[in-house]
């Protein structure tokens, strides 16, 4: 999804950082659409209706239908879920117009609203997903308190962005391609009960072992690392690893010197720290990504260390991004 569409209705700018999910298929009968929600979220499908919310938290909930209206009327559309909503709120104002977007085969309309029911102020956020091939049209409904939005926004736009069309990335697995075309899934220990998993590039190798996975790109100017460390002596760890990695350089300067960037999942309790080097070594400028996953009271901890020249920017940095973005952390 377009940055510019998530910052629409979240007013925090949120890293690359993602959720364990539980990955739901609508409409059960005849899937169209894959969403992700977060594991300790509950799930109750009736009547051709999706609702979700958190288990702790009543102030906050989604609700995924179907709308009559399809893409080739999307002011139709529009009325449709704008009338739904007035059926359940009053005094609703809405935003001047929508924002658009884009997933996998899907298209996006986000509206944000505000009105007022038995409970008091609410958030809305209304979003049409136009499914691109059959041209059905979905309504994912966003209610909140004040409260609730600052509490869950950012999950809430995690669900958002996992919106696609359904199978677009089926048949995960280890060493599998959930999409044959385009990613792999790699599952750690297993896809069964798996710690971590993240989606290579299809093509990338991958040589699985005792704490995670060694990656490269097939012309093997990109390098990664994703491991599970045992968490009790963190900081040490951390240091550890990040001195042999820069061991490998001439020199190497991590954050431009500046503080790491930090984002936190506070729904999981995890928190992830994004070190960034540039490094050198005979001439040739390198880039190094060291990022570590770390979940309260757990006993390890998850680091992904990418490496790879600058000019490894040229054709790999699409698929850099998507693999950083695709990590989820159970």
């Amino acid at each position: 999804m377009k940055k510019s569409l998530i910052l629409c209705f979240i007013t925090l700018l949120s890293s690359p950082f993602v959720m364990a999910d539980q990955s739901i298929n609508f409409p059960e009968n005849a899937p169209q659409l894959d969403v992700a929600f977060p594991d300790d979220w509950e799930i109750k499908p009736k009547d051709g209706v999706l609702f979700a919310h958190p288990k702790d938290d009543s102030n906050f909930f989604m609700e995924l239908s179907k709308l009559e209206a399809d893409k080739d009327h999307p002011d139709e559309a529009m009325e449709e879920a704008k009338a739904s909503i007035e059926d359940s709120f009053k005094n609703v104002t809405y935003d001047e117009k929508p924002t658009e977007g884009e997933n996998p085969g899907v298209t996006l309309q986000v509206l944000n609203a505000k009105g007022e029911d038995e409970e008091g102020k609410a958030n809305i956020n209304l979003i049409l997903a136009n499914h691109t091939e059959s041209g059905d049209t979905y309504m994912l409904l966003w209610v909140s308190s004040s409260e609730a939005f600052e509490k869950h926004a950012e999950i809430a736009a995690k669900v958002i962005e996992s919106i696609e069309a359904h199978g677009g990335d089926a048949n995960q697995g280890d060493d599998k391609s959930s999409d044959a075309s385009d990613t792999q899934t790699y599952s750690y220990p297993d896809k069964d009960k798996p710690l971590f998993t993240v989606d290579f590039p299809a093509d990338w190798h991958i040589t699985p072992d005792s704490e995670g996975a060694y990656v490269e790109s097939p012309d093997k100017l990109v390098a990664m690392n994703v491991l599970l460390i045992d968490q009790g002596e963190l900081d040490v760890a951390v240091e550890k690893m990040k001195k042999d990695v820069g061991a490998k350089y001439e020199s190497i300067v991590w954050n431009e010197g500046k503080d790491p960037e930090v984002a936190k999942d506070d729904a999981l309790g995890v928190t992830a720290t994004y070190n960034n080097g540039q490094a050198e070594a005979k001439g040739v400028k390198y880039f190094v990504n060291f990022v570590e996953y770390v979940k309260k009271d757990g006993e390890k901890f998850l680091v992904l260390i990418n490496q790879a020249p600058k000019k490894a920017l040229e054709t790999h940095a699409d698929a850099l991004e998507k693999t950083i973005k695709s990590i989820k952390v159970k």
